[in-house]
């Protein structure tokens, strides 16, 4: 067989694929090249048009062994008796660093570690006090203490399932309501109604579990890109919790010299917003050396809903104090006055100056 037999033999052969090509619709240009390399266009073959959507691919380094997440924290506060109200509302930047396999030396944090904040706080009374300020004296808010989850197990109801619900009751009402709808699932959690719920936070209740009276504990979590076995730190998205309690474990009557019972609560909203794996390396350099402050700065996300009036008056009120100017109108104590020394004295006068 002559060269020019073998190039009319591939010819054909393209040819051939191209007749079976031919019954679908969408035009394209077939070129042949012989061995002279010169190029001829045969004809326009119509091929199909076909667009196929594929999966996530999310590819995870062995090495990424530790989630960091960024979170923005916006709650509401009171410490009350019967005839007074400290009111605080908080905006907080925090992170959590959740070890996702087991790493030799390094266990990271799930309660949120504080890495900016602004306080605006409401006092009043029975007497008729209506003040604000950005600083009070003593901390009583819960928020610090509520854990993000590491990992739990999802119901077997839930599991191969896009659309399902499933509830647990403790003694007297729901303990955990799961809902679940494609890949998002919604958890609402009474953690007073079953003793079991407490591994959601099992650092409150293991320092406060025995020393603070709890009414009211409930969290919702609301969780996304779920799988169908369990959910993740990673799969947070926001979470929030409301906290009632007698007293906070400390002796606040002192903020108030009063026997009155003190009752203390806390609702806060958390929101996930950066999430990045780092190595157990990566890590450290962040538990050692976070941004702060306005490195970091605290930002809103957009799902996060505008504040209501009281509290926005609350903010403004705060922001229109002027510092200075209350430090220039305090009258200073002549008690931590110093003594004149402008005046020349001779060594004996110094002397006696020592002894008084």
């Amino acid at each position: 067989m002559n060269n020019r037999q073998i190039f009319l033999t591939r010819v054909s052969v393209f040819i051939s694929v191209a007749a079976v090509l031919a019954s679908v619709s969408s035009a394209y240009t077939i070129n042949l090249t012989p061995q002279n390399r010169r190029t001829g266009v045969i004809d326009s073959i119509p091929f199909p048009e076909r667009v196929a959507e594929l999966p996530e691919v999310i590819v995870e380094s062995k090495k990424h062994q530790v989630l960091h997440l960024i979170g923005y924290v916006r709650e509401y506060s009171t410490l009350s008796t019967y005839s007074d109200t400290v009111l605080l509302f908080r905006e907080k930047t925090v992170d959590f660093m959740v070890p996702m396999r087991r790493t030799k030396g390094y266990e990271g944090w799930t309660s949120p570690r504080l890495l900016a904040s602004r306080s605006y706080y409401h006092f009043t009374n029975a007497d008729g006090l209506d003040s604000v300020s950005d600083h009070f004296r003593q901390h009583y808010s819960w928020s610090d203490w509520v854990d993000i989850v590491s990992s739990q197990p999802i119901p077997a109801a839930l599991r191969n399932n896009r659309e399902a619900t499933d509830t647990t009751y403790g003694k007297y009402s729901a303990a955990t309501i799961w809902r679940r709808n494609d890949d998002i699932i919604h958890l609402d959690l009474d953690l007073l109604a079953d003793r079991a719920n407490r591994v959601w936070v099992p650092e409150l209740f293991e320092y406060f579990g025995n020393k603070v009276e709890f009414t009211k504990f409930t969290m919702k979590y609301l969780f996304d890109r779920t799988e169908n076995d369990a959910v993740y730190a990673d799969n947070v998205t926001w979470m929030s919790f409301n906290i009632e309690s007698n007293g906070r474990g400390r002796n606040l009557r002192e903020i108030f010299h009063k026997d009155d019972p003190i009752y203390v609560n806390t609702y806060a909203e958390v929101y996930i917003t950066d999430r990045e794996y780092m190595t157990v390396k990566e890590a450290g350099k962040w538990e050692k050396k976070p941004p702060r402050g306005e490195e970091i700065g605290i930002r809103a996300p957009r799902e996060a809903a505008p504040l209501s009036p009281a509290i926005a008056s609350i903010v403004e009120r705060v922001k229109a104090i002027d510092p200075e100017a209350l430090r220039l109108d305090d009258i200073p104590d002549p008690r931590y006055v110093g003594r004149d020394l402008s005046k020349k004295k001779t060594v004996w006068g110094r002397i006696k100056s020592i002894f008084g």
